[in-house]
C-alpha cells in the first residue's frame, strides 16, 4: 500500500481547504493511506477529510492522549474524533514531553514522513519553517514532494 504524508500550514484559506479534500479523497480512492500531524490548518483538513475512510488514516500527535503537551497549534479534538472514527493515532510520536516543542514537533513529523512513498504539503504564503523543515527531510530521504501553494 502507497503511504503519503500530508501537512502543511497552521493557516490556510477557505480555498485550500476544498483542494486539501479533493487530494485527500483521490489518495484514498486510489488506495494510499494517509500519514499526518495534529496541527490546526492543513493537518487538521486532512485529517477531516480523510475520516471517511479511517482505517486508512494514521495521526501523528506530539501529545498525550489526555492532551497533555499540546498547544495553541494543535488540533486536540480533531485527533480525538479521528481516534474514535477509527483511525489509529500515535500520541507522543515525538519523543515524551521532556524534550522541548518544537523539537518533538519536527521528531512527530520525521515518524509520520517514515515509510511514505511521497510527501504533500499545503502552505500557505509565507510559509513557515516546520513544513519545510519536513519537506527537506522528505528530499534528504529519497521521498518526492509536492507543494500546493
Amino acid at each position: 500500500m502507497v503511504k503519503i504524508h500530508f501537512g502543511g500550514s497552521r493557516s490556510l484559506s477557505q480555498k485550500h481547504f476544498s483542494f486539501v479534500s479533493q487530494v485527500v479523497q483521490a489518495s484514498l480512492s486510489a488506495g494510499a493511506s494517509v500519514h499526518v500531524g495534529c496541527a490546526v490548518g492543513a493537518d487538521q483538513a486532512v485529517v477531516h477529510s480523510a475520516l471517511s475512510v479511517p482505517s486508512s488514516l494514521f495521526v501523528f500527535a506530539q501529545f498525550s492522549q489526555s492532551g497533555q503537551g499540546s498547544f495553541s497549534g494543535s488540533a486536540v479534538q480533531s485527533v480525538l474524533s479521528a481516534q474514535s472514527a477509527g483511525a489509529s493515532v500515535s500520541f507522543l510520536a515525538g519523543g515524551p514531553l521532556s524534550i522541548p516543542l518544537r523539537a518533538r514537533l519536527l521528531r512527530r513529523s520525521v515518524v509520520a514522513l517514515r515509510g511514505c512513498s511521497f510527501a504533500v504539503f499545503f502552505l500557505a504564503y509565507p510559509a513557515r519553517s516546520g513544513s519545510l523543515n519536513v519537506a527537506a527531510q522528505a528530499v534528504a530521504a529519497h521521498i518526492p514532494v509536492f507543494v500546493f501553494p
